[in-house]
């Protein structure tokens, strides 16, 4: 009898170090306590789109530095190797907007054609006009424009009125055809097919105009028809659409082919750029900066190094809550910061070359020793205003949608209370 008491005295002990202390009952009428489930893992944030739209806005501001400080108009001599320096950055600075194409492929790759979808480009409208308006008015000072209702209608409506508004009308004719260019991605039935479509729109449009056989300029052999070198950016969207879908497995090995890629390709393109310059047969040019095949977005060196920047940074993330407002913030801003900048490209270098002078008819040492501080200056102060004209936008487009809420919404039904019978009268 006392082993028997003993067994179920154990048993009952046993059972009770099994259970879980939040399971635990004192009693019938309290409650049981339900144990809380663990925490979900804050999702990680992306942010090496935002990181390579912000690069690129950066190599905007600096590819224009060389438009402005007077670099294209100084000889380089057979001679003058510190010139490769900066013609090495000037094609970094180059891989600008085709960063912007493949972030754009990325991003986009499942929008479908819809009503709400077109109206992004509201955004993209509203703030080309904004800044229009004030570039408008810098080239009536320093350039006395004639801004008569006729050219402002034309400035506008061409996408003019902003200087560096080409993009804005490159970009609005890309954005209406790419939910028809999702619909060509999306429609293939394996990352086999997605491999050769991009391929394919890459050696019709990148290799097919820069893509020679041999080094003498009037001897090369260009080997596939150039006739569709103009979809270009098709190419660099393909690309970033299709490592949405299909991400490199192995990212560690794919990021050390994409720097391999990028290195070769830099200094292919440096190196091959200095001699074209420096070549007899660039006298006619004065032997200015100059180059045979490349000097175009869709130039092949350009492709590759983009491509490999683009698998190098597209997949950081990071769960800093501060890093990512800093981040997308700006990034949310580097098109109205790409626009604005004009204004203090127009405004600062005439005082920056003044300062640093040619140096007999030369592009002088000097001056490229502290272009870095010009660049960021224009810069940083156009990212200022491009973070107030996009935050003014937003708050702008908040305010007129409450407004149209409250114009919309439908008026409370009036309330028709009740006849009261009259009182009742005595016989």
């Amino acid at each position: 009898m006392s082993k028997r008491k003993h067994k179920q005295n154990d048993d009952t002990s046993v059972k009770t170090e099994n259970k879980p202390e939040t399971a635990a009952v004192s009693s019938p009428d309290t409650p049981a306590e339900v144990p809380l489930p663990p925490p979900k893992p804050a999702k990680p944030y992306f942010a090496g789109i935002d990181i390579l739209k912000i690069i690129a806005a950066f190599f905007v501001v600096g590819i224009h530095t060389f438009l402005y400080d007077g670099f294209y108009y100084t000889p380089i001599q057979s001679g003058d190797t510190w010139f490769i320096i900066p013609i090495a950055m000037r094609w970094l600075y180059y891989c600008c907007v085709p960063i912007f194409m493949t972030v754009t492929g990325y991003l986009m790759v499942n929008k479908k054609l819809s009503a709400s979808y077109y109206k992004g480009l509201i955004r993209i409208i509203v703030i080309y006009a904004f800044i229009g308006i004030f570039c408008l008015r810098v080239d009536k000072e320093v350039f006395g424009t004639d801004l008569s209702l006729w050219n402002l209608a034309k400035y506008f409506l061409q996408f003019e009125a902003a200087d560096y508004g080409w993009y804005v009308r490159f970009y609005v004719s890309l954005f209406v055809l790419i939910p028809f260019l999702n619909l060509a991605i999306n429609g293939l039935e394996n990352k086999k097919q997605a491999v050769i479509m991009v391929c394919t729109i890459a050696c019709i449009s990148v290799f097919a105009k820069s893509y020679f056989w041999g080094f003498t300029k009037d001897d090369q052999i260009r080997p596939f028809p150039d006739y569709l070198s103009d979809i270009w950016p098709f190419a660099y969207y393909f690309f970033g659409a299709y490592i949405r879908k299909y991400p490199p497995q192995n990212k560690l090995k794919a990021k050390l082919m994409a720097f391999g890629v990028f290195a070769a390709s830099w200094a292919f393109i440096t190196l091959s750029s200095y001699l074209h310059t420096i070549s007899s047969t660039n006298a006619d040019n004065s032997f200015h900066f100059t180059s045979w095949h490349f000097n175009f977005y869709g130039s092949y060196p350009i492709y590759l190094m983009t491509i490999s920047i683009f698998v190098i940074l597209y997949d950081i993330k990071s769960s800093n809550k501060v890093v990512k407002f800093i981040l997308s913030n700006i990034s949310n801003a580097t098109y109205a910061l790409y626009l604005v900048s004009y204004l203090f490209d127009r405004k600062s270098y005439g005082d920056f070359n003044a300062k640093y002078p040619d140096v007999n008819g030369q592009w002088s040492m000097d001056r490229w020793h502290h272009v870095y501080q010009q660049h960021w200056y224009v810069f940083l102060n156009a990212l200022l205003w491009g973070l107030v004209i996009t935050v003014g936008y937003r708050l702008l487009a908040w305010l007129l949608s409450l407004a149209v809420k409250k114009l919309t919404a439908p008026k409370p039904a009036v309330e028709i209370p009740a006849e009261t019978p009259p009182p009742a009268t005595k016989e």
